[in-house]
């Protein structure tokens, strides 16, 4: 590319970035790099704020894979540590193929500046490690779904009623209570402690929820008390496994590190599946299925919406 324009040379330092971003997210889950050891840091300041620029963190092999060391690594450190990119342009479009130029520039830059990526030590905080590995496991998690990769398995199933659990617990205003099943055994002390005996009647009419035959109890955003099988529980959860996988990322810093291990190995087991097996629901209207043989009632809330002297290894290599 000679002499290319100020968007080919964006496009290009953009789509290194989101290359190298990937491998930062999947490093937050794998932890291939301890806190203390040497890495690249891809900075804050060199890409646009999007869903990948709270993870930091890439290994040597995985930069070099994405820019070969020389020309292309000195020219990225200094695109992204530069602080007058637009005083640059000119400059940068005249020698963008010179190989002296970018060791000189990266050299100067990161003599100004450390806001882009650069060779270093991990110096992240424990804790918001922890919190980058939960944000990253329920992004790959929607991610994959939208691949149709997460299945449809008894575990899980476990693992969306586990997380809406989990997050109304910590959030009693969540709109994941909606999604909640409670069993019917556990009323009193769940959802009818305070409530006054008209208050349960009332509640126990307009929902329908039936304690002698209902196994599951959810309340539906009018507040009212719906009776559920386990086959209408847990289509509820997997119907509405979108904004429960995103929770975990939402609720990342109160996210127990039992439940995002569970993501992580949902995430494992979709990524290596090649092909998906059928979902048992297609084409079946679950809320139309009878529990207890009948038709219930439409329900608004089953629906969301209701070189020598080079520095680092990124210099002169």
């Amino acid at each position: 590319m000679e002499n290319p324009t100020l968007e080919q040379m964006e496009a290009w330092r953009d789509q290194a970035t989101e290359r190298l971003s990937l491998f930062a997210r999947s490093n937050a889950i794998e932890e291939p790099i301890g806190i203390g050891e040497e890495c690249y840091q891809l900075g804050e300041d060199c890409y646009k704020p999007d869903r990948y620029d709270q993870f930091r963190w890439v290994t040597e092999d995985q930069f070099d894979s994405v820019l070969p060391p020389g020309i292309e690594h000195d020219r990225y450190i200094a695109m992204t540590n530069m602080t007058s990119f637009d005083d640059e342009i000119k400059e940068w479009s005249t020698n963008w193929n010179d190989p002296g130029y970018w060791h000189d520039a990266a050299a100067d830059a990161l003599w100004s500046s450390n806001d882009g990526a650069y060779w270093t030590t991990r110096d992240e905080d424990p804790s918001d490690a922890v919190t980058a590995r939960a944000v990253a496991a329920s992004q790959i998690a929607v991610e994959l779904d939208g691949d149709a990769l997460i299945e449809r398995t008894p575990e899980n199933i476990r693992l969306l009623h586990d997380i809406v659990d989990t997050v109304h617990d910590m959030d009693p205003e969540s709109d994941l209570g909606y999604y909640r099943a409670y069993p019917s055994a556990t009323w009193p002390w769940t959802v009818g402690e305070h409530l006054t005996d008209g208050e349960i009647a009332e509640k126990t009419m307009y929902g329908g929820w039936n304690p002698d035959k209902d196994r599951y109890l959810r309340v539906n955003k009018d507040g009212d008390w719906v009776g559920m099988g386990q086959t209408t529980a847990d289509r509820l959860v997997w119907d509405n496994r979108t904004p429960i996988l995103e929770s975990v990322g939402a609720y990342a810093d109160d996210m127990p590190d039992t439940l995002v291990d569970r993501v992580c190995v949902m995430d494992e087991h979709a990524s290596a599946a090649l092909v998906k097996a059928p979902d048992p629901w297609t084409g079946i209207d679950a809320y139309s299925m009878a529990d207890h043989g009948r038709i219930p009632d439409p329900d608004p809330g089953i629906d969301p919406s209701a070189g020598a002297d080079r520095m680092g290894p990124g210099i002169g290599m």
